[in-house]
């Protein structure tokens, strides 16, 4: 691994975990996931129906770096964690009929 992807995959995990904290202070589990040669990514579940789980990463686009869900869905800005957090509640809420 190169010293400029190092610092990328460090920044990826800093920008994960500012969101996860965003997300425990909604009920959500997560787990963050760095493995080598990877993506580190955030595995996001809704304890009110664990089968509905999210991948969250972090990547950099031109400098500026964003929330995106597994299926290449832009979620927002890494640095608005607030907002990107009820974005991912919002896909993960789970509707009871």
């Amino acid at each position: 691994m190169t010293a400029q992807s190092y610092a990328m995959t460090a920044e990826a995990v800093d920008h994960l975990q500012r969101l996860a904290m965003q997300l425990e202070a909604h009920s959500f589990k997560v787990e963050l996931k760095s493995r080598t040669g990877l993506f580190p990514q955030l595995h996001v579940v809704n304890p009110a129906a664990p089968s509905v789980t999210e991948d969250v990463l972090a990547c950099e686009d031109e400098g500026e770096w964003w929330f995106w869900l597994s299926w290449a869905g832009r979620i927002g800005q890494a640095e608005d964690v607030t907002t990107a957090a009820e974005r991912i509640a919002s896909v993960l809420h789970v509707v009871r009929r």
